[in-house]
Order: C-alpha cells, then sequence, then structure tokens
C-alpha cells in the first residue's frame, strides 16, 4: 500500500508535530487528511492557525512518491504514525514523528528498551563501560537504543550486539546515509541485527540541528535513559532532559570530582538521576519486565578473528589499532568483548594477550 500521503503530511511545513498527530487521529491517515484538505481542517480544528491552513494548500504529490521510490531503492520501510508496528513509546511523546524510516527489523515492543548515549569525544574508559554494560544488558534481552555516533553510542550498540539482543540507531541524517562514515560496518550489522531508523527520508541534506532533535526519538523509544560518560555541554544531556519531559526514567554513571568527563553525568546524579555502575543496577529498577537470556549467533562474531589476528600473541593497544585500521578506542571496545568471553587477557600498560 502506498505511504505517498503519509510522507506528504510528514513533509508539510509550518504544521507542527503534534498538531499533525492531531490529524492522522481524527482522520485515520496521510490520505484522510489530504481528501479533508484545508477547508476540512479548519471546519475541524478552529485553533489551527492561518500558517498551518495553508499549508495545506499543497497539494503536490510527486515529492512524496520520490521518496517512497528512494525508499525502495534503499530497502527503507516507511512506518506511518497510525501503522501497527509503529512504536508504542514513540506515541506518548508530544511531538513524535509523522513517519519514521526503518532499514531492518524494529524490535518487539514488549522488551524492555533502555537508551545509552553520552560523549562522541569519551575516553577509553567510558567506551569500555559502554561496551560491557550494553553487552550485559543484551545477554538480558534489554534492546539497547543509541545515536550510531563516534564514542559512547558506538561503543554501546557493538556491546549490544555481541550480547545477542537487537539494537535500534536512531539517525540524524536521512536514512541512506551513514554517519559518521567510519561505521558502516557497525550500520550494516545493526540493520542485519536491528534497525536503523530516521525521520529523514533518503537524500535529505545534514543539517546540525538534526541531531538534537533526533535525541527525543532516542529517549523516546525508551523506557530509561542512561548517560554513560558527559561533560557539562554535552549533547546526551539533552537526550535526559527530553527523557524528563517523557517521563522516562534517568540513569547516569558517576565518575571522579573535577572530570570534565564525568561532570555532566555527576550534575544529573545530583538533580535525582538514579546512579548506575553495572547493568544490574538498571534492570533492577524494571521488575514487572521478564528478562530472558538472548543467544548469539556467528555473524555477530564475524569480526573476532581479525582481532585476535591483530593481537598474536601479544601487542600494544596502539599497536592492535593500527592493524585493525581503526580508532584505539574503537579497538578497546571490541577488545573488551573478547576479555569479558575470557579469549583475551588485559595486561598493565594497555597490552593485550591472547588466552
Amino acid at each position: 500500500m502506498t505511504k505517498q500521503y503519509d510522507i506528504w503530511l510528514a513533509m508539510l511545513g509550518h504544521i507542527s508535530k503534534w498538531k499533525k498527530a492531531m490529524l492522522l487521529k481524527a482522520y485515520g491517515s496521510g490520505r484522510g487528511v489530504y481528501e479533508a484538505g484545508k477547508d476540512g481542517v479548519k471546519r475541524d480544528f478552529p485553533d489551527f492557525t492561518q500558517k498551518d491552513i495553508e499549508a495545506l494548500e499543497n497539494r503536490n504529490l510527486e515529492d512524496a512518491a520520490r521518496v517512497e521510490e528512494a525508499c525502495a531503492r534503499c530497502s527503507a520501510r516507511v512506518i506511518s504514525y497510525n501503522d501497527g508496528d509503529y512504536p508504542a513509546l514513540l506515541k506518548e511523546i508530544p511531538d513524535p514523528p509523522t513517519v519514521i524510516y526503518v532499514r531492518g527489523s524494529l524490535p518487539e515492543g514488549h522488551r524492555l528498551h533502555i537508551a545509552m548515549v553520552g560523549r562522541r569525544k569519551a575516553s577509553a574508559a567510558g567506551m569500555k563501560n559502554a561496551a560491557e554494560i550494553a553487552y550485559e544488558l543484551s545477554k538480558n534481552g534489554v534492546v539497547i537504543v543509541s545515536g550510531m555516533a563516534d564514542g559512547i553510542d558506538g561503543s554501546s550498540h557493538k556491546g549490544a550486539l555481541d550480547g545477542g539482543s537487537p539494537t535500534v540507531a536512531v539517525l540524524g541524517t536521512a536514512i541512506d546515509r551513514c554517519y559518521p562514515a567510519k561505521h558502516a560496518g557497525l550500520m550494516r550489522d545493526i540493520i542485519a541485527n536491528g534497525a536503523v531508523i530516521s525521520e529523514y527520508p533518503p537524500g535529505v541534506a545534514a543539517f546540525p540541528g538534526n541531531f538534537l532533535l533526533r535525541n527525543r526519538i532516542i529517549s523516546g523509544m525508551s523506557h530509561g535513559v542512561f548517560v554513560v560518560e558527559a561533560g557539562l555541554k554535552s549533547g546526551s544531556l539533552v537526550t535526559a532532559k527530553r527523557a524528563v519531559e517523557q517521563n522516562r526514567d534517568v540513569f547516569a554513571a558517576p565518575g571522579p570530582i573535577g572530570t570534565e568527563y564525568y561532570a555532566g553525568t555527576n550534575s544529573l546524579i545530583k538533580e535525582g538521576a538514579c546512579m548506575a555502575t553495572c547493568a544490574a543496577d538498571i534492570l533492577r529498577e524494571y521488575p514487572d519486565f521478564r528478562f530472558e537470556r538472548a543467544s548469539k549467533t556467528t555473524e555477530k562474531r564475524k569480526q573476532e578473528d581479525p582481532v585476535l589476528a591483530a593481537i598474536g600473541k601479544i601487542a600494544h593497544l596502539d599497536d592492535i589499532a593500527e592493524r585493525l585500521d581503526m580508532d584505539p578506542g574503537e579497538a578497546m571496545a571490541m577488545l573488551t568483548m573478547l576479555e569479558i568471553e575470557g579469549k583475551v587477557r588485559q595486561r598493565p600498560g594497555n597490552y593485550f594477550e591472547t588466552i
């Protein structure tokens, strides 16, 4: 069934997202809004502004048709607000996306969803913590939601994939664009074992403000938000703020006093966020959920052999990263997973040896 009318409504300017949600509730679909037209909407919604009504004068479906064709080319599905597989939690927020573009498969709605966010320029310790905790949560069947950015986001997704449960990446770019580009492999893994979603259709140019706007979706899709590492000006604090506005739980990892990397998380804890230093701290807050151990697949382990080969018998972190052509932080996240599984051992001075 065509989604052109829903895409048309999503692309209309001047009408806010919460008003578009009102229209979809009233008329049942984008086609219903289209057929009601400006006269019907003006009659049924007298509080709409003149600009809102004028926006509905745009009856052109050609752009929507092109978006639908572009989605087919990049294997993206269009899920509308009124569709049965639109995330139920996302419907609860004041400004839900009119449509979401999805590559992969959205996890079941009954699962516990936890967002994990933090600094892009994260410390090695922060990325290690993110990977370990995401791994343990994922092993217990929890869906990890994040933004696929550098640092904490990427480490959280990698840990989640290794834990065996699906993970969801919410992009601040068009659904057909991988940002950062170096996460192309990670993006493929997420699509194969979860979903990559965006409210921006294929071909839309990147805009810095869109990354902050997508934070409401990261928190909106989740029962709780865990800020792993953040400075006082970190964008992840915006996600925590949105979580509070959406009546979601907020967790934060504590850090040393006076350390820039944890100034934001320490501030959140002072303001009432739950302190979390391990997966158990989060899981115990959700006694009504049934947690099941996730099974791993060989597909999720396909990156193991190159890492073990890069180590040889024993090697320094910097040398391993150079051999793998990746940042030391990314290499550390992968090494952490292997250490948890008992395949490598960390030695003093950032040396690792195979077991």
